[in-house]
């Protein structure tokens, strides 16, 4: 499939008895012609964070404690292409780690803006400034041609994932709350550049970083580095 955009995460309970915790993506199915996309140098999954000051206690029985640590790349051009979780052992504590994967946009010098949402009213809350924003100063700025419509949810249950018969026990424990933000919101083309996990009265949830990637018009001149 290639590397593509994330634009939405969400923690999920899988498994027979809803046991186990998963991390679904949500990516662009298809991307504009001015966005290129390449692994980032010297490897593209982010490391274990070992301060402890990050290490929160859990309820959980195949680890005690969550890594809260924010998960970002160096690189201020880079934006997620892939995630997961793996367990790693500190002491005597297991610690579940969220790892991603970058890739390095080619072809800007800067990605626009970066912000954290953290719940659904931050996300509407940001959608509105956005758009005020965006109409105050569109007047001012070159218009982009009209752009073909794009498919923004290219997962595998776009209505969401098969909910089971009876609540999973584990539901108190876990905030399953999709974070999404793509170029449905203005002024468009957002895209998942970090994230972290959480921990909120026991309760796990996801932070979500997102970048605004820059819309390169056609006679704009672009200059590329190998």
């Amino acid at each position: 499939m290639g590397k593509k955009p994330v634009t939405g995460l969400r923690l999920y309970l899988e498994g027979k008895r809803s046991n186990c915790l998963a991390i679904h993506l949500q990516h662009l199915s298809s991307l504009p012609k001015t966005f290129q996309l390449a692994d980032e140098r010297g490897g593209n999954i982010s490391d274990f964070s070992s301060d402890r000051r990050y290490y929160e206690k859990v309820k959980w029985k195949s680890f005690s404690h969550i890594c809260t640590a924010p998960v970002e790349s160096e690189d201020d051009l880079s934006i997620v292409t892939g995630a997961q979780f793996e367990v790693g052992e500190s002491g005597l504590k297991k610690v579940l780690f969220l790892r991603l994967q970058f890739s390095r946009v080619i072809g800007t010098t800067t990605l626009r803006r970066s912000e954290w949402d953290g719940s659904p009213a931050l996300n509407q809350k940001s959608g509105i400034m956005s758009t005020l924003i965006s109409t105050r100063f569109s007047s001012a700025q070159k218009q982009p041609p009209p752009q073909p419509v794009v498919n923004i949810n290219s997962a595998v249950y776009p209505g969401g994932p098969p909910v089971a018969a009876q609540t999973p026990k584990l539901l108190k424990f876990v905030d399953t709350t999709e974070m999404t933000r793509g170029p449905q919101d203005a002024p468009g083309y957002w895209a998942v550049s970090g994230a972290k996990l959480n921990v909120d009265k026991g309760k796990i949830s996801l932070r979500v970083k997102y970048s605004l990637l820059p819309l390169v018009l056609p006679d704009d001149d672009v200059s590329i580095e190998m």
